[in-house]
């Protein structure tokens, strides 16, 4: 059963830097394979994906990305609170 995942704007927006920044590069698709990855799991499975934290909270890290999250159980709702880029060396 799937859940809902709501990105708050300032995580999405850090990602839309990033792909904004790197447009034109194959850094640009590795951000946006990424991005894909991390939702499937969110959507399928986020009590198990990436490392727990404090309360709700958990980390994942799917190079370049790092993103935090809450998974809330009684609503099937993950939202992500967090967002980083980390890019390789060399990267825009």
């Amino acid at each position: 059963m799937n859940w809902t995942v709501i990105w708050l704007d300032p995580p999405l927006n850090e990602i839309a830097r990033a792909v904004a920044l790197a447009w034109g590069t194959p850094e640009s698709e590795v951000i946006t394979r990424a991005m894909a990855r991390i939702e499937l799991l969110l959507e399928r499975d986020p009590a198990n994906a990436g490392e727990s934290r404090a309360g709700h909270g958990r980390i994942l890290f799917d190079r370049p990305l790092t993103i935090e999250f809450e998974v809330h159980d009684d609503a099937r709702t993950v939202v992500v609170t967090r967002a980083r880029y980390n890019p390789a060396p060399g990267s825009p």
